[in-house]
């Protein structure tokens, strides 16, 4: 019988639980021919933590895990809050600063991770709460090997904790200032479990791709431990590789995928797609941007799966809407209904709830919404009241209860007074015929304040034209919302939840303005 979320109390609970009642099943998969069974994963989880009970690391002090999707994250992170300490995954692919600043922020007490992102951060003056340093894979003096850490005796079970206590802090992108820890709880956690359970449908038999970054509330939250709490299997793929994907379905037979649109996209643009076996694959879900039509209609054609919109953010600990996968096409602009037990609705500018079709700030209500930020009580008064989440996104309701989301509210763009969502012009330019990407973003006008611009990827072997992009969206647009610059790139820089980073589109457009480029 696999264990449910009614069963866990707390996240730690979960491959402690797990390992009792199916410790023969394969728990995890990493490339190339390694797995662990539930019942080894308890072990090292538990070893770890009685580890760290030694080393005198206590009940809420703060654990940071800069590590790559391999298995010593998934025992460390479970390890780690067994302890009953709090986790604290980090992205590693930030500057050594950067990850200075988040280990001062927090106040790490110890850090997991290889060598090259020790030792380039061990000396900062942000580390000094740091005292334990474990090196995954080598190490140097004044480290500690993370293999010698699950050499103790295991704990004889997880610390007992309240469910409300702070499990994890999932520290935002950042790409309005200095990025937030949001403190999730092992309720927070555990409800977003039923979430992917009753909108997603995950199941025991489940076998879970994992591609997303651990240190991402997607992967981390609404992959791995809601998998994992399910009783399926993970698979880890270390770091995204499009080919890698398709040989993992096929030799895992993975059922269970949550990628972003960009890769969906790469997936149907392989000429060798149809060579793999896809067949396994019961339910395709995707976020942090919209999915065109056309993408959708050719995936159908090589992927027989349940195909979902998901909207959500870290400080709802994921998963924040879903879209049914019956009106995955007839409603491809929408992010779908709140999950059940959870409350949505869009204000105004004074705060007031807005009726269907009107749009506003996307707020949501519930068991999902985090306590708040960490050390930052100011913060998490701006952003949670009476319990409501304020998204920052703006979005309208319909009559149904399907969410749109039209922009950022940083993001909108303010034409002299008319405004401006990105996403409803993006949406027009997915149609142009070459388009693989794009991405609306506001530049600066003498008369207007701002205007709108574009920047679009073609499709691998396609030329775009940017004045007829523009005629084609005249066609279809109001005057104003035209984009008035289009330019053509390569790539969209995004952030590991693939939203689109426009500070940094707008950055470019002005470093090349200035240097006279067109």
């Amino acid at each position: 019988m696999v264990s449910g979320p009614a069963d866990f109390r707390s996240i730690g609970d979960i491959p402690f639980l797990l390992g009792k009642s199916q410790g023969e099943k394969t728990a995890l998969r990493f490339p190339p021919d390694g797995a662990m069974t539930y019942a080894e994963l308890s072990d090292r989880c538990l070893r770890f933590a009685a580890f760290l009970r030694s080393r005198s690391v206590a009940p809420g002090d703060r654990v940071a895990i800069l590590l790559q999707n391999v298995p010593e994250f998934v025992v460390a992170y479970f390890g780690a809050i067994s302890a009953g300490c709090v986790a604290v995954p980090v992205n590693y692919r930030l500057a050594p600063p950067e990850i200075a600043y988040i280990l001062s922020d927090c106040s790490a007490a110890a850090v997991i991770a290889p060598p090259d992102r020790l030792e380039p951060v061990r000396f900062l003056p942000g580390a000094g709460s740091v005292r334990d340093w474990f090196a995954v894979d080598g190490g140097g003096e004044g480290t500690i090997p993370f293999g010698e850490a699950l050499s103790a005796d295991p704990a004889p079970s997880p610390a007992p904790v309240s469910p409300d206590d702070v499990a994890v802090l999932l520290y935002t992108s950042g790409t309005t200032g200095f990025p937030k820890g949001a403190m999730l709880s092992h309720r927070n956690t555990l409800f977003n479990v039923d979430s992917c359970r009753a909108a997603l449908g995950y199941l025991g038999d489940d076998v879970g791709l994992l591609t997303l970054p651990l240190f991402h509330v997607t992967g981390l939250n609404s992959q791995l431990v809601a998998l994992m709490a399910c009783g399926a299997t993970v698979v880890l793929q270390k770091e995204y590789d499009t080919r890698q994907v398709l040989e993992l379905i096929e030799r895992h037979r993975a059922t269970a995928l949550f990628l972003v649109p960009a890769i969906y996209k790469l997936i149907t643009l392989r000429a060798d797609a149809a060579r793999f076996d896809l067949s396994s694959v019961r339910v395709a879900a995707y976020g942090g941007a919209p999915m065109a039509p056309e993408t959708i209609l050719s995936l159908r054609r090589i992927l027989p799966a349940r195909l979902h919109n998901c909207y959500g953010l870290t400080e709802c600990s994921s998963l924040g809407t879903v879209l049914p996968s019956d009106l995955a096409l007839a409603r491809s602009e929408s992010v779908g209904f709140p999950v059940p037990g959870t409350a949505a609705e869009v204000r105004g500018e004074k705060g007031e709830k807005l009726p269907p079709g009107q749009p506003g700030e996307l707020c949501l209500k519930g068991p999902h919404i985090v306590r708040g930020y960490f050390g930052a009580p100011g913060k998490t008064r701006d952003a949670i009241r009476d319990g409501w989440l304020l998204t920052g996104d703006i979005a309208r309701i319909d009559d149904e209860g399907l969410v749109y989301i039209l922009d950022r509210a940083k993001d909108m763009i303010n034409r002299g007074g008319e405004k401006v969502f990105g996403l409803e012009v993006e949406n027009v330019l997915y149609g142009y015929p070459g388009v693989a990407e794009a991405a609306v973003f506001g530049i600066p006008h003498p008369v207007f304040g701002e205007v709108p611009a574009a920047s679009v990827v073609p499709l691998p072997g396609e030329s775009v034209d940017p004045e007829s992009v523009k005629e084609y969206c005249r066609e279809r647009l109001a005057d104003f919302k035209v984009p008035v610059s289009v330019r053509i790139t390569d790539r969209i820089p995004r952030n590991p939840g693939g939203k689109v980073l426009k500070k940094e589109l707008r950055k470019d457009w002005e470093e090349r303005s200035r240097e006279g480029a067109t």
